[in-house]
């Protein structure tokens, strides 16, 4: 299709291949695709379709198209054998016998300020400046709080210290008298 871009329509055709159903097909209900041993599908399906046959190549690129992997059933249960994982992937836009869908399957945009210094102007960085200044000052504040509060702590805590020895000296006292009584 025209406007779609080619990693799409290889994809589109390669799912849709039914001589290549053993490794890659349409889901039962034709809302997403399933990949199944991985390995063996890196090393025959996709070098027929792309300059490449890394897995995880193919994956990334469809991160950049936004499609979502979906957690297997079997997810988390330890296999000996990594060749029976289950890689199931979708997209909104993707369907079977949906190919006019595929124009509204678009690379995902990085946002301004991702990290990319190209990208970051000054009134970002003024902005990221200030938040930082405020970030600071509520820092400092709660800084402050915690040493008076400590302070307060320490005072009570020798008081109470205080309070007790003098509390121990009665104590003693009022043993003293009762040994010299009896």
């Amino acid at each position: 299709q025209r406007g779609v871009p080619a990693f799409l329509n290889k994809l589109y055709s390669m799912v849709d291949d039914s001589a290549t159903d053993s490794l890659i097909r349409w889901s039962a209900d034709g809302a997403s695709f399933i990949v199944e041993r991985h390995e063996l599908f890196a090393k025959t399906i996709l070098p027929r379709f792309y300059k490449h046959n890394t897995f995880a190549s193919f994956v990334r690129q469809l991160n950049m198209y936004d499609f979502h992997k979906i957690p297997a059933v079997q997810q988390g249960v330890l296999f000996p054998d990594t060749e029976r994982e289950i890689w199931e992937f979708s997209h909104a836009n993707f369907r079977r016998g949906r190919q006019d869908l595929l124009m509204l399957v678009t690379r995902k945009r990085k946002d301004k300020g991702d990290g990319d210094p190209d990208s970051m102007t000054l009134t970002s960085v003024v902005k990221q400046i200030s938040s930082i200044r405020s970030h600071q000052l509520t820092i400092s504040q709660d800084l402050r709080t915690l040493q008076q509060d400590n302070s307060i702590l320490w005072q009570e805590s020798l008081a109470a210290r205080e309070k007790h020895q003098r509390h121990q000296d009665v104590i003693e006292k009022i043993l003293q008298f009762l040994t010299a009584v009896f």
